[in-house]
């Protein structure tokens, strides 16, 4: 089985976030708040998500005090609208070359079940993955920092007797799958655009068993010891 993480491996996060303060900025417009634009680069001139929404809020309050477009609102509109969002180049061709295989392919990812849920359907992910090999955190009750995930996922494929899985977060993502004779595979993040950084210190038994540029690159280890 081939299991993939979801969140700046398949697609790009930063794209995600761009998406969501489109999706506050179009609401902000349609209420005359503040041009949608005008938003957007507030947004995105903040050091983070949260102070972006926070500042945002202040500021709106100044001229529109005690508006329902508070930070919350802004949080809430940000995880649950509808992405916009695309494949990362070369995830179409892993997908459908896995497919053609035959080989089943899984999801691991961390993350709110609603938000992760509208990042797959946005982009058509369930065209390839059963949604009983979906594993999300907020659905299970424990992300992967722990065993369950990976486990739950082994537990639900008796038949499977060699696991893959593909992700971007040495913090996190390889340590269980290792742990658990799984093969790993790491996406080097080229472009510098991450949520989470890479080059960091880590245990032993956290890094991948392998490092790849391309998605597609996956594909050819998964073939190796087929």
């Amino acid at each position: 089985m081939f299991v993939s993480d979801l969140d700046d491996t398949l697609f790009d996060e930063i794209d995600y976030v761009r998406s969501g303060y489109r999706a506050i900025g179009r609401e902000l417009e349609h209420y005359s708040i503040m041009p949608c634009a005008e938003a957007v680069l507030f947004l995105e001139a903040s050091s983070t998500t949260a102070e972006g929404f926070d500042d945002l809020s202040a500021k709106i309050w100044v001229d529109h005090p005690g508006c329902r477009f508070n930070a919350q609102w802004m949080v809430d509109t940000y995880r649950y609208h509808i992405p916009d969002i695309s494949l990362r180049p070369g995830a179409l061709d892993l997908l459908e070359g896995l497919k053609r295989r035959g080989v089943p392919i899984g999801i691991i990812t961390d993350g709110r079940s609603a938000t992760q849920r509208a990042k797959i359907k946005a982009l058509g992910l369930d065209r390839f993955v059963a949604d009983c090999n979906i594993i999300i955190s907020g659905e299970t009750g424990a992300d992967k920092t722990t065993s369950l995930p990976f486990e739950t996922l082994a537990n639900r494929n008796p038949g499977c007797s060699r696991f893959l899985y593909l992700g971007d977060n040495p913090a996190k993502d390889f340590r269980w799958p290792n742990a658990m004779g799984w093969d790993t595979v790491e996406i080097i993040d080229s472009e510098g655009i991450h949520i989470h950084p890479q080059n960091i210190e880590v245990p032993p038994g956290y890094r991948a068993h392998h490092t790849i540029s391309r998605l597609p690159e996956a594909l050819a280890i998964f073939d190796q010891d087929r």
